[in-house]
């Protein structure tokens, strides 16, 4: 059992205009560039899509999306500069609303709320282990992204806090700053053959696991600083339950990453090829079973220096794993 917060904006009236719905339109009008896309990504009619925007464009006095003309699909739309400050300002609301109601749910159910634990030393039985995807290009970034700082360490060694005391654990290495890192830590590294795809790095990974005859590995991206240990714990447990499943991180039921996979899959993973990832492998032949994230930016990933920017703020505000690894 656990808390669960909705932020809505209302206007004079007391109407929402603005929340979760729309906040999810706009960040997917901007991965999927229309709003028609958007929608049907999200299961949601064009026209409910298009009222909800037009909504808030009213609530709140200002436009949300911009048309795009042309391009190799013909055109679409983006969210304006006025949405993206909307965004960002509504999910630094958002997540210290919900910081805020967690730490007053743990003292107002201290007595009657019975936390789903894991024994790391059951996980070390089973052979699970991490393995950090850390050799990519970090093209968008236009630097090495895993060693910008980030509250006084490196963004690599951030993401290697998530891994719980015990867990066997691996890094694939792109750069002389992530061996560097992992050499500090104690942490073996292996070397992508052929370049820095991500299935490069994904081949050399599942070639170690299979040597030290892990059960299951959890792939964790290297750009990811935020993500919890308590959810890889989670991870860990649902996967004992289900041993043949893959097991995904998700946030109100958008999986995304990391992700566990059984030792059965692993023949597949060494086969993937290009800049495909292990949801390359998922079939219907292969069970999925997501564990939802106690915090959103666990999902995060960091891209540009604005990403950095955000996931720096959420440490700043002490949310989350915050300043302690």
């Amino acid at each position: 059992m656990r808390p669960s917060v909705r932020t809505y904006l209302v206007d004079e009236s007391g109407e929402r205009v603005f929340g979760p719905g729309p906040a999810e339109l706009l960040r997917r009008i901007r991965e999927y560039g229309s709003l028609r896309a958007a929608a049907i990504s999200m299961g949601m009619a064009y026209t409910k899509a298009l009222a909800l925007v037009r909504k808030a464009e009213k609530g709140l006095d200002a436009p949300l999306t911009t048309r795009v003309v042309g391009g190799s699909g013909g055109g679409g739309s983006t969210p304006t500069p006025e949405a993206d400050e909307l965004l960002a300002s509504y999910e630094r609301w958002t997540a210290a609303c919900e910081g805020s109601a967690g730490a007053q749910y743990a003292s107002a159910f201290a007595r009657g709320v019975t936390a789903t634990t894991h024994d790391d030393a059951d996980a070390a039985a089973r052979r699970v282990g991490v393995a950090v995807l850390a050799a990519g290009h970090a093209r968008r970034y236009g630097a090495n992204k895993l060693a910008e700082p980030l509250m006084g360490e490196a963004v690599l060694e951030r993401t290697l806090g998530c891994v719980p005391p015990g867990c066997p654990i691996v890094v694939a290495c792109g750069s002389r700053e992530a061996k560097v890192i992992c050499e500090r830590r104690g942490i073996d590294v292996v070397h992508p053959d052929g370049g820095s795809e991500q299935s490069d790095s994904m081949r050399a990974l599942v070639a170690y696991a299979q040597r030290a005859g892990w059960d299951a590995c959890v792939f964790v991206p290297g750009d990811q600083p935020l993500v919890e240990q308590g959810s890889i714990r989670t991870m860990l447990a649902v996967s004992a339950a289900n041993p043949d499943a893959v097991i995904r991180l998700s946030w109100r039921g958008r999986a995304a990453s990391p992700s566990l996979f059984p030792a059965s899959l692993f023949s597949r993973l060494s086969q993937v090829t290009g800049d495909a990832g292990g949801s390359a492998v998922l079939g219907d032949d292969t069970r999925s079973i997501s564990v939802e994230a106690s915090w959103p930016w666990e999902l995060w990933d960091i891209d540009t220096p604005d990403d950095l920017g955000r996931c720096q703020e959420i440490i700043e505000c002490g949310l989350g794993r915050g300043g302690s690894n």
